[in-house]
């Protein structure tokens, strides 16, 4: 299995430290208000690739940290007045709820920063003591120019880079510019710890080096998060917990997803097209969209679009009914099995497996299942799928469902008869061209829960929220 690697910039072959076992920690959330769909595009990513490490048998220690105290917590929790406390138990329990909508697995750990202070508190003194920090009158900072490699994972160097950081501390005495916070002096009314400098509270790079070292140790296997953290977050994650600990590498891949845009352009708040999970999780099915996100490659940009999602929706509706066909003919057929479909179930299962361990080559492996649906739906015209075949069949699909979780297996309903009597009645209506008559069955049946899809082969329903 090969998996590119951000900080060497190669496709390289995954060997974990301890054999079969992973180490893995991916950036979490500061949670400060609900998360956006550009977080959604992280965790889903990290969750299939998650997943699909414990289908090929990786034993998978996964940490997702959770950020409770930041400059943006204090100031969201001042001006709802409560306690950054209360504020981040609010989000938590949203976070999660949002999690288990889009069926993202629970991490093996979600530690919380305010959880770990003492182990933050040593690490900074260990950096002092060593050389790599020292103190100023706001806070204790971290020296890059004593740090060697400073720049090897953005290939950015010192002096281009200043200027680039979004920490906004350049207006404190600092040595250099560029020199970042490992502990901010509190200042008035602001939550803060006890400490060998006076009270006062993390920096944010920090807090991720601590948590990761407490439950992954001082060297672990893959660091995942959004590519915007690439740096100056990870890059400062590199240096001070490769100060601090003297050992190399301190990960040995790091992983990063791509950006997500609306409609064709960044994200933001100016432009008002912000779209928080919850007001995504209104109006999209989760499912659809853990689908959406899963066709494209974990480094590749995302274009979120209602033309994009429809897509999607379609798409995943497609290989859903090929399922419902492979069940009700494992209940019905009368053929034992053809050697020719099993031929094509093996050889699909050989093809998508081969396109995930190329650095989870999601997009490869769709396609196959794309061409994979033409030919089963082929083979099941011609009668040449028989009740092993397409048990078979149904079991690729829960393997591939492992990780993906997308699909659906559950046997088709029978309706009462006075919703198939609609039914009838509007295919009557559309057979007579009487267009109006038939769009208005087909939104009274909508307003039951019934959605009907039109197709060359007549129409179907299933049922929906």
């Amino acid at each position: 299995m090969k998996l590119y690697n951000s900080l060497s910039r190669e496709k390289e072959e995954l060997i974990p430290l301890k054999e079969n076992e992973i180490g893995m920690y991916v950036c979490g959330p500061t949670v400060y208000g609900p998360g956006h769909i550009g977080h959604a595009r992280t965790y889903i990513a990290f969750d299939v690739i998650r997943r699909y490490l414990e289908y090929r048998n990786f034993k998978v220690n996964f940490v997702v940290n959770i950020t409770d105290i930041h400059d943006d917590m204090i100031k969201t929790a001042n001006k709802q007045g409560i306690t950054i406390f209360e504020l981040a138990d609010k989000n938590i329990e949203l976070f999660f709820k949002d999690l288990d909508l889009l069926k993202i697995n629970r991490a093996t750990n979600y530690p919380r920063v305010t959880q770990v202070i003492p182990e933050i508190i040593e690490m900074v003194k260990s950096l002092q003591e060593k050389g790599f920090a020292y103190e100023t009158d706001d806070g204790v900072y971290f020296k890059i120019n004593a740090f060697k490699d400073y720049g090897k994972l953005s290939r950015l160097k010192i002096d281009e880079s200043k200027g680039k950081t979004r920490v906004d501390t350049d207006k404190y005495d600092k040595d250099n510019p560029m020199d970042f916070a490992l502990w901010k002096k509190a200042k008035e009314n602001e939550p803060s710890w006890e400490s060998p400098w006076g009270k006062g509270r993390p920096g944010w790079h920090i807090e991720c080096s601590v948590m990761s070292k407490k439950l992954l140790g001082e060297q672990f296997d893959i660091h995942g998060g959004a590519k915007d953290l690439e740096f100056p977050h990870h890059e400062n994650e590199i240096a001070q917990s490769e100060a601090c600990s003297g050992k190399k590498p301190f990960v040995k891949y790091w992983m990063h997803t791509g950006f997500l845009n609306v409609n064709g352009e960044k994200m933001s708040k100016s432009l008002g097209n912000f779209i928080t999970l919850p007001e995504l999780l209104q109006k999209v099915n989760p499912v659809t969209f853990r689908f959406f996100i899963s066709l494209i490659h974990y480094s590749s940009p995302v274009d979120y679009s209602e033309k994009n999602i429809l897509q999607a929706e379609k798409t995943l509706q497609r290989i859903n009914e090929l399922i419902g066909k492979l069940i009700d003919l494992n209940k019905s057929s009368e053929v034992k099995e053809t050697p020719e479909a099993d031929e094509v179930i093996e050889k699909e299962r050989t093809e998508f497996i081969e396109a995930m361990d190329d650095d989870f080559n999601a997009p490869k492996a769709w396609a196959s299942v794309f061409e994979f649906n033409k030919k089963m739906n082929a083979l099941i015209d011609e009668k040449k799928i028989g009740k092993h075949n397409s048990e078979n069949a149904v079991n690729l699909f829960k393997e591939i469902n492992s990780f993906m979780d997308v699909f659906s297996f559950e046997e088709k309903e029978e309706l009462d008869s006075n919703l198939m009597n609609l039914i009838k009645e509007r295919e009557k209506a559309r057979n007579e061209k009487n267009w109006s008559l038939s769009d208005k069955i087909r939104d009274e049946l909508k307003l039951k829960g019934i959605e009907l899809i039109d197709s060359k082969d007549g129409t179907k329903w299933r049922k929906i929220n």
